[in-house]
């Protein structure tokens, strides 16, 4: 299938709403588009010059990201745009769209811990990047904190800030450290969240309000989600090869 045919299998996942609404250029698109043939689509959730190493040793067609190249980052914008070109590589990325959708970093984490989805939160005009669940059987804190760091395959950081079973979780995939989902969070009543970034505003209330926090990194708690974006397109293209390239723990 040539570049053009992944472009609309890509975005043929979202509502036209969705990507109306987030057409600005930095949250879903290509960087160096070429109109070719895509056999293999390595995939990630950052890009960085080591990612898009990877994607050349790894001979792909195409990389998939979560995120962006980001604006402000001057240099490293600069060098993996230059990187790109000079090795024909065309680079997809899908930020805001599909941290919406039920198949998007926080639903897939929330369906991996088991959880039943009950209510939204974290919410951006029309837009909700955060959901509270239920787990059937209530949980230790050690227990959850095993299960994440089993989904994730690393260690995450543990406040614990009540000693209640864990019965109701908030989840916001990524960058969750803003004060209004956590705000979501203890008005829906949950004993634990779990993020991917804090601050040390949001430490403070979630002591206050004595709600336990696992912060699980932005990158490892959305890789689910690009890995389930990636096989869906991969079950609609048909005959291409995936790979998961492997993003660097610095957090």
């Amino acid at each position: 299938m040539n570049t053009k045919t992944f472009e609309t299998t890509a975005l043929s996942f979202f509502p036209k709403e969705t990507l109306a609404f987030f057409d600005d250029g930095t949250q879903y698109g290509f960087n160096q588009f070429r109109n070719k043939e895509i056999k293999k689509i390595g995939y990630s959730v950052n890009v960085t010059k080591d990612i898009i190493k990877q994607a050349i040793n790894q001979k792909v067609d195409l990389l998939l990201t979560h995120h962006n190249i980001w604006e402000d980052h001057y240099e490293l914008r600069d060098d993996c745009l230059k990187l790109l070109e000079e090795n024909n590589l065309i680079h997809f990325f899908n930020h805001l769209p599909l941290d919406s959708m039920p198949f998007g970093p926080t639903g897939v984490l929330a369906n991996d811990l088991d959880l039943k989805v009950i209510e939204k939160i974290s919410q951006f005009e029309t837009f909700y990047f955060g959901v509270v669940g239920e787990v059937e059987k209530p949980l230790t804190l050690q227990e959850l904190t095993h299960k994440v760091e089993k989904i994730m395959n690393h260690k995450v950081r543990v406040w614990q800030n009540n000693d209640r079973l864990i019965k109701r979780i908030g989840i916001v995939a990524g960058s969750g450290s803003d004060l209004e989902s956590l705000h979501d969070a203890v008005h829906y009543q949950c004993d634990a969240f779990i993020t991917g970034e804090k601050k040390l505003k949001t430490l403070l209330y979630a002591k206050h309000n004595e709600l336990n926090f696992i912060l699980g990194s932005h990158t490892f708690s959305e890789l689910g989600g690009i890995r389930v974006y990636a096989h869906l397109i991969k079950d609609k293209m048909g005959d291409i090869e995936l790979v998961e390239l492997q993003d660097e723990w610095i957090e």
